[in-house]
């Protein structure tokens, strides 16, 4: 599920983020951009989050600087399957 996610999220593929996101959180889609990401690991109590390293834009609002930085996602288990229930950098 994340890394359907996160290639969603650098594809701009806003539909897919929307589909796949809780209402706990945002959904990516192009602001802030991202750029690449790389894998670090899993983490959380039972490896429901994943830490990446990430490159993006600079959000409009200014809250996320552009650049590389640590970035994790966190997946809760719904009705409707695994979505995206946190995410942020670290």
């Amino acid at each position: 599920m994340a890394q359907t996610y996160i290639e969603a999220a650098k594809q701009q593929d806003c539909g897919l983020t929307r589909a796949l996101t809780t209402s706990n959180t945002w959904s990516w889609c192009n602001d802030p951009r991202l750029l690449s990401y790389r894998l670090e690991g899993r983490t959380g109590a039972e490896g429901e989050c994943m830490a990446y390293e990430v490159t993006l834009t600079a959000s409009s609002d200014g809250t996320i600087p552009d650049g590389t930085q640590p970035w994790t996602l966190c997946f809760r288990q719904t009705k409707a399957g695994w979505r995206l229930w946190d995410q942020g950098p670290v």
